[in-house]
């Protein structure tokens, strides 16, 4: 299996959630939502929102490699391989949410 291609880019609105990154089969392609990235480097620091990048890769990698896992064991994967750890990973992703009440999707 070769690599999927990485985009950090605006992913628009997704619902009532805030979508953070998402993973396109058809294009095989890893997107990071660039308004969630700013919005963790604005509320937190340059370093967590780098490491928030690599979680949501690690986490998107998995659901790709692991199509069947599910939310919180992907999740905990991805804190794991970031080094941030769930709890800060929590914080983050609040963080990166468009509004406060806006339930994050990694």
């Amino acid at each position: 299996m070769s690599e999927p291609r990485i985009e950090i880019t605006d992913l628009g609105t997704w619902g009532t959630a805030a979508l953070l990154a998402e993973y396109d089969p058809q294009g095989d392609v890893i997107r990071v939502n660039a308004r969630a990235v700013e919005r963790i480097r604005a509320a937190c620091t340059a370093a967590e929102a780098a490491q928030f990048v690599t979680c949501a890769i690690a986490h998107e990698r998995y659901h790709r490699a692991h199509p069947a896992a599910g939310e919180h064991e992907t999740r905990h994967h991805a804190a794991a391989v970031s080094g941030l750890g769930e709890e800060r990973l929590l914080v983050l992703l609040r963080a990166g949410a468009r509004a406060p009440s806006a339930a994050p999707h990694l």
